[in-house]
């Protein structure tokens, strides 16, 4: 497991360079997407392919953690289902991909919610949670692969109790219980889903971070914090109102309304902090690099 809190970013495409990171305070990125594919294997996507040249420049001499998104918004139920079928094949194939870019690690992003609706059902025919559970335990489990970083990004929803009718403590509560040491951390995505995230500074203060009241909204990570391991937790934002349908709040609202409350708590546990994604305007990549310092200055905590 990395060093905590962590500064993460996401980086779907070239249209801002991510040589661009380089100097800036993101203490991990995650390249945009690999797909699965129904016989149970894995294609990089075109922008994904677009970003691997860049790898080296990024790292920066080891100084961050490179991982690549599983997945996503495009990734289709039959490539899910065809990975559910055999989940070791699935992580022999993507530990492949990991192995011959040097990657530090793999991001799962399911988005199957419908899933968790009917799992085992004609459409989709596999219990979503025990295949989730099965993927993340056989990437960590193939020899050679010791130090392989392995992270989800679940939707808040998939966290919260009864929303689901087959998994009562919320899927993703049981995929980390059942996972145990599989999973690294959840990049929770804080965003496009206004019930569970709300949209001014004190209405995420109590869904997102907790801080108002922890015990009132399950799916926040002070709430979730009583549960797992708090270093598990990462905080999902949208870096720019161009970058979601919703919950965007700008990175000084964020730093002073959700992450200085829950690193008062949590301190050097807390998971840390996400973005979606680089390229917050066209071809621009500076208010990225500036959402990163002032998430930093949250993270490390007020000074003595």
């Amino acid at each position: 497991m990395s060093t905590t809190p962590r500064n993460i970013i996401y980086a779907l495409s070239q249209e801002a360079p991510i040589s661009g990171i380089v100097g800036s305070d993101f203490t991990h990125v995650i390249l945009s997407f690999l797909l699965p594919n129904p016989d149970g294997t894995v294609t990089p996507s075109s922008e994904l392919e677009a970003l691997l040249p860049s790898l080296d420049d990024i790292c920066e001499g080891g100084k961050r953690k490179v991982l690549v998104s599983l997945g996503g918004g495009t990734a289709t139920p039959e490539g899910w289902a065809g990975m559910a079928a055999n989940a070791d094949q699935a992580a022999a194939s993507i530990m492949a991909f990991v192995r011959q870019n040097k990657l530090d690690g793999v991001d799962i992003d399911y988005e199957i919610t419908e899933a968790f609706y009917s799992p085992s059902s004609s459409e989709y025919p596999y219990d979503p949670v025990v295949f989730l559970t099965d993927l993340s335990t056989a990437l960590k489990s193939k020899a050679g692969i010791d130090g392989t970083l392995v992270s989800h990004a679940p939707q808040p929803p998939y966290l919260y109790p009864n929303e689901y009718a087959q998994f009562p403590t919320g899927p993703y509560c049981e995929i980390l219980q059942k996972a145990g040491r599989g999973i690294d951390w959840l990049n929770i995505q804080y965003y496009n889903n206004p019930s569970f995230v709300g949209t001014s500074a004190e209405e995420q203060a109590s869904l997102v971070a907790g801080s108002i009241d922890p015990s009132a909204f399950a799916s926040s990570i002070l709430a979730l914090s009583k549960a797992f391991p708090a270093e598990k937790l990462v905080l999902g934002k949208i870096s720019s109102s161009e970058n979601g349908g919703s919950g965007y709040l700008p990175a000084e609202e964020v730093a002073a309304n959700l992450v200085a409350p829950i690193v008062g708590e949590l301190g050097s546990k807390f998971g840390g902090v996400m973005a979606w994604q680089y390229a917050l305007n066209n071809g621009t990549n500076q208010n990225a690099n500036d959402w990163a310092s002032t998430i930093q200055s949250a993270l490390n905590g007020p000074s003595t």
